[in-house]
Formats: structure tokens, sequence, C-alpha cells
């Protein structure tokens, strides 16, 4: 062995520290894109619940009114709504009078228009008032037989369909991807 051999030691075991921190990169770099998306998820859930619009339909007997409200954190634009008497679609509540007293003109009732509108949050809706107790009564005796169907949307265009037919609570109010559902309703 020369005098140069012995000055250059072999080290088969010698650390590639410029490969290490490459790698040690492209770690920490994955890492700060998984949680990128992750924050991105978190927000896009948190956007979509502080939009989140929630319609309840409910009666007074006091003022003898029929309501509705957002009860949402969310506006709900109100995109459809549909209303059957015995499994029959009317157009307006006139209609629906007339079908339920089976008198041969509408009363004299305060209506809203509520179709095609939207409901701030905590908005409460009178849809419709009768003068007396006896006209109250023809909605209030039949109410079984009265069914709205409301398809409403968040400002994010996610859409619900509240269905007073539906055979479940689970199903009363559900995730539609759009409205109208079929077709449009009369109900104007």
């Amino acid at each position: 062995m020369s005098a140069d051999e012995q000055l250059i030691p072999s080290n088969p075991k010698r650390v590639e520290w410029d490969r290490i921190t490459a790698i040690m990169a492209v770690l920490i770099g994955a890492c700060a894109l998984a949680v990128s998306f992750y924050t991105a998820k978190l927000q896009s859930a948190q956007v979509r619940a502080q939009t989140w619009p929630y319609l309840q339909m409910w009666q007074s007997n006091v003022d003898r009114s029929f309501s509705i409200s957002n009860r949402g954190v969310g506006p709900a634009r109100i995109a459809d709504v549909k209303l059957w008497i015995d499994d029959d679609e009317v157009a307006n509540f006139d209609q629906a009078i007339i079908k339920l007293s089976k008198q041969s003109g509408p009363m004299s009732t305060m209506q809203s228009y509520f179709a095609r509108r939207v409901l701030t949050s905590n908005e409460d809706v009178k849809i419709i008032q009768f003068e007396t107790d006896e006209q109250f009564n023809i909605f209030y005796k039949n109410r079984k037989r009265i069914a709205f169907q409301i398809c409403y949307c968040s400002v994010l265009d996610e859409c619900y369909l509240l269905d007073e037919r539906a055979k479940s609570e689970q199903e009363y109010i559900s995730s539609v991807s759009k409205c109208p559902i079929g077709r449009a309703g009369k109900f104007r």
C-alpha cells in the first residue's frame, strides 16, 4: 500500500446530508399541502354552516293565522311552492278554501306572497290570516288534508325540500340538487 492510499480513508457509511435535506424539504412541503387542504375543507364547512336556512311551518290559534319561519342562520330563497288538498294540487289559497269549505267563492283573508321570495334568518311571514274563527276552523280542522311542498336554497345554492307529505321525519326536510323538483308548482 502506498503512502497516498493510507491518507484517504475509505468510509462506506458516509452520510449524504444533501439528499437528507432534500427528502425533509419534500416531506415538509407535503405536510403543508395536506394542512392547507384540510383547512380549506374546514372553512368550506364553516361557510355552509353560517349560511344554512331552515324553514318551519306553524299556526297561531290566537291571531287565526298560518305562518312560515326561517329558523336557520342564513337566508332562505324560496324557489317553488306546491299546495295540495287531498292530493290535488291547487294554485292559491282561494282555491284551497273553496275546496275545503265547499263554498262557491273565496273568503275574506289576508294572504302574504311567499313563493319566490327570500326569508332572512329569524324572519316570520304570515302566509294566511283569517278574519273570523269560523274561517280559521275550516283550515284548522282540515289541516291533515292540506300539504305544502316548499323548495328553497341557501346563498350557496344548496337546496332543500320541505315536504309535508313525507312519510318520516327524516324525509320532512331533505337536501336536493336543485329546485323545482319535477315540474314547477302552480301556487303563486
